[in-house]
């Protein structure tokens, strides 16, 4: 729900359109408003049924429950390092992100105290038109959990894609927990909006619609048409980022600036979910960023490139009360990994100063002492 009201919703000609957002099931006349964005039978599934390799959980990591200080909420994504995107029917005005929680770990077998809140209270701006807003947050989030890729290719009848979202059928279970969704479905016609056929509903305002082919944002989920207060509906709406591009490159040229201008620019992040040797996050020296070690299997790898003489300055700060860390270093010799040193402690931060006698590559493990969890920055400079 937006903070501009409770169910709010949009009557467009003669067929009712409906802003999903909200959580609620509404009351009312049915003959005169409608609250149905549900197409047919519910086909979403929890993100958690996704393997950890798939684009569809790694893209996942970037959408963010948002709550409002008046009980409503919306989804958002983060489209750089700081800038987080939902509707604009969602965030109107700076006064909306005042009392505005997001979340980026709402999500099914977490709890609530797990969920991973980050501050988001310095309002960009939106467009009333194009239906987006804007925000800034603390901290580089985008980092940490992942930002999406903006995509401006025009959509087609008949592709594919799937929606991201914080939601649940909350008409046939009012208790039930909006953990973070997948919708998959098609496109089923391309006019001022692109319409598709994946299952959305109030709360669902701000949600990315990925293409299947390109796992790129095309679009911003921001409505529903259909008839009656039954939750179902006949077809959904998004505003395409063909249009929302250029608008921000107009309007806010330094957001695309620092996501990469909305294309794959090469940069390695822990966002890319660096978990091998092959797919190591590159690391330039000066890079200083957060990361998270989120499960007891998972690791990250890095990579520099040194040349003979330079010390390689590598280093993770976290708190070994939520969770002890260690690291390796390696370099590769013919086909396999030799380790150069080992930093394990049971204080606070590792730190490893190493200077090199041949110019190659050296990638660093981290990893948790006994399956330990724990947020950190890393720091690199040579």
């Amino acid at each position: 729900m937006s903070v501009k009201g409770y169910m709010v919703f949009l009557v467009v000609m003669s067929t009712f359109l409906t802003v999903s957002c909200g959580d609620s099931v509404p009351a009312g006349n049915a003959t005169s408003m409608t609250g149905s964005i549900i197409v047919g039978e519910v086909d979403w599934v929890e993100v958690t049924t996704f393997d950890s390799e798939s684009e569809i959980r790694k893209n996942s990591k970037a959408v963010a429950d948002v709550q409002f200080a008046n009980g409503g909420r919306c989804t958002g994504f983060f489209v750089s390092d700081d800038v987080l995107m939902t509707n604009e029917h969602c965030i109107g005005s700076a006064s909306d992100v005042v009392g505005m929680k997001v979340f980026m770990k709402h999500e099914k077998g977490v709890p609530e105290s797990e969920y991973a809140e980050v501050k988001c209270n310095e309002f960009i701006g939106n467009d009333v038109t194009l239906d987006y807003a804007l925000v800034k947050c603390e901290g580089s989030p985008g980092q940490r959990y992942g930002k999406v890729t903006l995509e401006t290719t025009q959509a087609v009848e008949g592709d594919s894609i799937y929606i991201i979202q914080q939601n649940c059928d909350y008409y046939s279970d009012y208790n039930c927990n909006w953990n973070k969704k997948v919708s998959e479905g098609k496109v089923v016609g391309v006019e001022t909006d692109v319409f598709y056929d994946a299952d959305t509903l109030g709360g669902s305002s701000g949600s990315p619609v990925f293409n299947a082919d390109s796992d790129k944002v095309f679009a911003i989920h921001h409505a529903g048409y259909g008839g009656g207060w039954t939750g179902r509906g006949i077809k959904n709406a998004a505003v395409p980022m063909s249009k929302i591009v250029p608008h921000m490159q107009a309007n806010f040229p330094s957001v695309l600036a620092d996501s990469g201008d909305s294309s794959d620019d090469g940069s390695t992040t822990p966002s890319q979910d660096n978990n091998t040797f092959e797919t190591a996050a590159k690391l330039e020296s000066g890079d200083s960023f957060k990361a998270e070690i989120e499960s007891s299997q998972e690791m990250d790898f890095y990579k520099v490139e040194m040349k003979a003489g330079e010390v390689l300055d590598f280093e993770i700060k976290f708190s070994h009360a939520q969770g002890d860390l260690d690291f390796v270093v390696y370099k590769k010799v013919g086909g396999s990994f030799k380790v150069v040193s080992r930093k394990q402690s049971s204080t606070d931060d590792e730190r490893v100063r190493l200077r090199v006698s041949t110019s190659k590559a050296y990638y660093i493990k981290v990893y948790g002492y006994r399956g330990a969890t724990a947020e950190y920055e890393v720091k690199f400079k040579k």
